[in-house]
């Protein structure tokens, strides 16, 4: 299981669409990439989290919007967000989980960095370092 941040809004986006679709950046291009090609690992769902939506799959169908993560709006939305967590832990079962968010949006999701959420192993990815797409290209391609 990979979870990334939301990225910036496209410039072009219009209506609902799916989460993946509606943000730009490296992480997201890359996403996209890998699922036009099918090489996208199939034991590895992505979730975003998002300042406005919470934790959710790749696939969900949301609207735009303009609301920037903050301290305070992470402080709010842990619970919510950790259930989330909970319920497709136990639903996906996964055998990672992959982390690469900054540090604002780790503290929406869970409160300290820890080895482990609910007994799965946690991998952390430093997103304010150079080489995360193809630090993250690594550990896909290390999922097949």
């Amino acid at each position: 299981m990979l979870i990334i941040a939301e990225g910036r809004i496209r410039s072009d986006a219009e209506g609902e669409m799916p989460a993946l679709e509606l943000f730009e950046g490296p992480l997201f291009t890359l996403a996209r990439e890998l699922r036009s090609r099918e090489t996208w690992p199939r034991d590895v769902a992505l979730y975003i989290v998002t300042s406005s939506y919470g934790l959710v799959r790749a696939d969900r169908t949301i609207r735009p919007y303009r609301r920037p993560m903050t301290p305070a709006r992470a402080a709010d939305a842990i619970y919510e967000n950790f259930g989330r967590l909970a319920a497709a832990l136990a639903t996906i079962q996964p055998l990672e989980l992959m982390l690469a968010l900054p540090e604002v949006y780790r503290r929406a999701l869970i409160r300290k960095d820890t080895p482990q959420v609910q007994g799965v192993p946690v991998v952390y990815l430093d997103v304010e370092k150079a080489h995360v797409p193809e630090q993250l290209l690594a550990w896909l391609t290390a999922r097949d």
